[in-house]
């Protein structure tokens, strides 16, 4: 699958959305497929954190782990899937000054495993980019209200 990504500006300094999104417990409020969402060890973010998901996609439950790869608190996060997760995904997260505010850049991309390989990849494009997209709103309604 090719690489989606999608940015947001919301009235808040990077340090304190960076903080809201690092929060495992807040996850649920803006990622509107998330389940369920945990976090080893807990704390903040850091290389080798694990960060376990249960989520909606396209009707099916699907199981991810995610291994923080690289953090910059407040600029960066990439995170990588885990062998036993349901799809080979990388995501990319940036925090940048924007003004009042901060802009905020997430990329995604995977491959599906399983039965999800049978999709076509626009199918599967078209999923991340709404779930991405929806995601960002939710994000900045919640951190601007």
């Amino acid at each position: 699958m090719s690489r989606q990504t999608a940015s947001i500006h919301i009235e808040r300094s990077p340090e304190d959305v960076y903080d809201y999104m690092d929060d495992v417990s807040r996850e649920r409020e803006w990622q509107p497929s998330l389940r369920t969402a945990h976090q080893d060890p807990p704390g903040p973010s850091r290389v080798g954190t694990r960060k376990r998901y249960v989520s909606e996609f396209l009707g099916r439950e699907i199981d991810n782990t995610y291994v923080v790869l690289e953090v910059e608190p407040g600029r960066r996060l990439v995170s990588e899937t885990t062998r036993d997760s349901a799809a080979d995904v990388r995501t990319e997260v940036e925090w940048e000054p924007d003004g009042a505010g901060t802009r905020i850049t997430m990329s995604v991309e995977g491959r599906p495993r399983g039965l999800m390989k049978l999709l076509p990849r626009s199918v599967l494009e078209a999923a991340y980019r709404k779930e991405l997209s929806a995601s960002l709103q939710r994000l900045k309604e919640h951190l601007e209200a």
